[in-house]
């Protein structure tokens, strides 16, 4: 048996001894294929001083009018925490939430394409360094186990954030020094 390929370019597809046509493929993370594709996967880092009580490592909101952010990572580190409760304590921990709201200080931290040399910029207005926020509602939680160890939690994509809204990332505890790092990764889609 042959089959042609239907478009009129003399090309046949190949069929195996089980009568099954022989095809290939291949398969690449979905963040690999809105980068390559579309240029539109981003990664956002920032870093706070620690202080006793809440602390924002970062805030995010999504100004884009046409397109959704799509949180694939969330990335936390605690680095020379001093002045308050040992590692791992039931008051010390990263909080994300969403429904955030910016207020005020900080430092405007831009988000880099992860395809590099390409000109699109995402649509999101950013701020590290402890600005002044509503906080919203908790969505996830992650306690500190250690010092200096890094923690990356795998969203999947599951945390859209739509256009005109924001996500955060808090540390809560009771250190009066030390730094917070938090990154981001995110793509825009179209919504």
């Amino acid at each position: 048996m042959k089959i042609e390929s239907g478009i009129g370019n003399g090309k046949w597809a190949g069929v195996d001894l089980n009568n099954r046509l022989i095809v290939a493929s291949a398969t690449f993370p979905y963040q690999h294929i809105i980068s390559k594709e579309d240029e539109q996967a981003y990664q956002v880092s920032g870093t706070a001083t620690l202080a006793s009580g809440t602390v924002v490592g970062m805030i995010m909101k999504n100004t884009s009018t046409t397109r959704n952010m799509v949180v694939t990572y969330v990335r936390h580190q605690i680095i020379d925490a001093a002045g308050g409760t040992a590692f791992p304590a039931a008051a010390c921990y990263f909080t994300l939430n969403v429904g955030c709201s910016y207020t005020s200080g900080g430092a405007a931290v831009t988000p880099v394409n992860m395809a590099v040399g390409s000109g699109s910029i995402a649509e999101v207005a950013a701020y590290d360094s402890a600005p002044t926020i509503a906080v919203g509602t908790e969505i996830d939680r992650w306690y500190t186990k250690a010092e200096g160890d890094m923690y990356s939690y795998n969203k999947e994509g599951s945390l859209i954030v739509q256009p005109g809204q924001s996500m955060c990332v808090s540390y809560i505890g009771d250190h009066t020094s030390g730094i917070i790092y938090s990154r981001v990764s995110f793509l825009m889609e179209d919504v």
